[in-house]
């Protein structure tokens, strides 16, 4: 996490500064159909995840994941700017990967289940998402390696008419506990002109569920995150 609020003045300036870092550390990725390499992360007003809103249009917390999930190729990096952060709650919840991994080996047969392929869509990647195959659990030279959002795949599985095996769905019961264990996690408030930089495939991240009210000095209404994808 870099300290970033004294070298900005505005929202605008913050936002044209992350764009900057955020290439220097590789390609910014689209992000949706439209292409674009920044997606604003708050409250929108208009809906519930399970009423269809998308996870970042929402204040809720949603479940502990890893971003690349919505095409065959991994990001190297997530980046997230804090332009605001909440009134109330928005916690930053990180998990290490290896600490997953550690404590996914107790349990007999999920580590297997978990390093077969599933089936995964390019949700927001185009009008009618891609289906492709891939595993939740790779390990690599560098380590662990996860690409998880279990709403995403479970939707996938549906899509494909291959429902989750009674396994499959074991090992993903497992694995969300794990992962909802606190003392696995590290928890903080990003503040205003925080500047956070994950290897996506190896943290797992999340967040708590915020509200919004006005805070003099804030240069957004409400809690926002600027994301970026890089490779």
């Amino acid at each position: 996490i870099l300290p970033l609020a004294d070298y900005f003045d505005g929202y605008e300036s913050f936002l044209a500064g992350c764009s900057t870092l955020s290439a220097a550390l590789g390609r910014l990725m689209e992000q949706n159909e439209a292409g674009a390499t920044v997606i604003e992360v708050y409250d929108r007003n208009i809906g519930r995840i399970e009423e269809g809103a998308r996870y970042h249009q929402t204040r809720q917390g949603g479940d502990i994941h890893i971003d690349s999930v919505n095409r065959p190729e991994p990001m190297k990096y997530l980046i997230l700017g804090c332009a605001a952060p909440a009134s109330v709650g928005g916690e930053s919840i990180l998990i290490r990967a290896g600490d997953v991994l550690e404590r996914l080996q107790a349990y007999p047969g999920v580590l297997d289940t978990l390093s077969q392929p599933f089936i995964f869509e390019g949700r927001g990647m185009s009008a009618e998402p891609e289906l492709f195959r891939m595993p939740v659990l790779q390990q690599t030279d560098q380590g662990p390696a996860f690409r998880y959002l279990r709403t995403y795949i479970e939707s996938a599985h549906e899509r494909a008419g291959e429902p989750l095996t009674p396994e499959q769905v074991f090992a993903f019961d497992v694995l969300d506990s794990i992962l909802e264990q606190s003392d696995v996690q590290y928890r903080g408030v990003l503040q205003q002109g925080d500047y956070l930089i994950t290897a996506d495939t190896r943290v797992f991240h999340g967040r708590t569920r915020f509200v919004d009210m006005p805070k003099q000095g804030a240069w957004t209404p409400g809690r926002c995150m600027l994301r970026y994808w890089a490779e």
